[in-house]
């Protein structure tokens, strides 16, 4: 069994996914750090708040990494099928959330907007 799920990992680690994971790690940098500076540009900055955020973060990345072996139970390909979508669904919603911040701070954002619009059309 050991010995499958490691295969399983080798075979994930081809497809690109882990790539995917370390984007949205990178993402949620982002977003921690530009809602950082959207609570001091602001003068809303709260340690609670920071500290809720980045809880909330910890525990999106055990989630994301939760799911690696539901994936691997998961008949056929259809665990490999799930943690794409959860991965790039969850991909979007930070990117949704960096540009809000960027926003907020009075970033003109437009150009993004249209290119998510035209994503969200090619689906």
């Amino acid at each position: 069994m050991y010995q499958q799920f490691w295969q399983f990992l080798v075979f994930l680690q081809s497809t690109g996914i882990f790539n995917v994971v370390a984007v949205l790690a990178v993402a949620m940098i982002f977003d921690f750090f530009s809602g950082m500076l959207v609570a001091t540009w602001t003068k809303t900055i709260s340690s609670r708040i920071g500290i809720n955020g980045i809880i909330r973060k910890l525990a999106s990345m055990f989630l994301l990494f939760f799911f690696i072996p539901v994936a691997f139970i998961l008949p056929a390909s259809t665990g490999v099928a799930m943690l794409w979508v959860f991965y790039l669904g969850y991909l979007w919603l930070e990117i949704e959330s960096i540009l809000e911040n960027y926003r907020k701070l009075g970033i003109d954002t437009t150009i993004f907007k249209k290119f998510l619009a035209e994503l969200k059309k090619r689906k």
